[in-house]
């Protein structure tokens, strides 16, 4: 379990050390590859269906999708798991939150800027882990949130938001983010 851990963190650094090009396809590539790395640094309640391999792990994107076919490629077409699960995706148009229930993890489109503090209702107490790419996301409350620096992805998290979320996250992940805070 403990080379898992350290596997995984390895690969973390790896996708986040600089090798975003120009392309802003490999950038959402590598964005989505961290879904899988992310989920193994969070822990979700058991109401959240984890431990059900019956049920998909659910990834939403809602408002206008940056990612095109990258996530169905990356998980469906190649059967790659998350928590070992089969992956579905969910494409959610901005105005409809009530799609949003159900979702492991929502990763919210810079689109959906005048929208977020209606997905952020929805999501709150809710075992779903949001993911952003648009600056002053963390602080508004989303859980994970990534940033260009020096050509490199990174990415901050919002650690008070994810205790209301039920949310456990590894200290080992916390160590590679930037520690955001929310807004009143």
């Amino acid at each position: 379990m403990k080379l898992k851990i350290v596997t995984s963190c390895f690969l973390l650094l790896w996708l986040s050390s600089g090798l975003v090009s120009e392309s802003i396809e490999n950038e959402y590539i590598l964005k989505t590859v961290f879904f899988k790395g992310f989920s193994r640094f969070i822990t979700w309640p058991r109401e959240a269906s984890i431990n059900d391999k019956s049920k998909p792990f659910i990834i939403g994107v809602i408002g206008q999708n940056p990612f095109g076919k990258i996530i169905r490629n990356v998980y469906m077409e190649h059967n790659r798991k998350i928590k070992d699960k089969i992956v579905e995706v969910r494409y959610i148009p901005g105005a409809r939150l009530d799609k949003i229930p159900g979702c492991h993890i929502l990763f919210i489109s810079s689109s959906c800027k005048n929208i977020i503090s209606g997905i952020l209702a929805v999501t709150r107490n809710k075992s779903i882990l949001t993911i952003g790419d648009t600056e002053g996301y963390a602080e508004k409350g989303v859980l994970i949130n990534f940033f260009i620096a020096e050509k490199k992805i990174r990415f901050e998290i919002n650690e008070s938001v994810f205790h209301e979320a039920s949310l456990k996250v590894d200290s080992l992940l916390l160590r590679e983010a930037k520690i955001a805070r929310k807004r009143k």
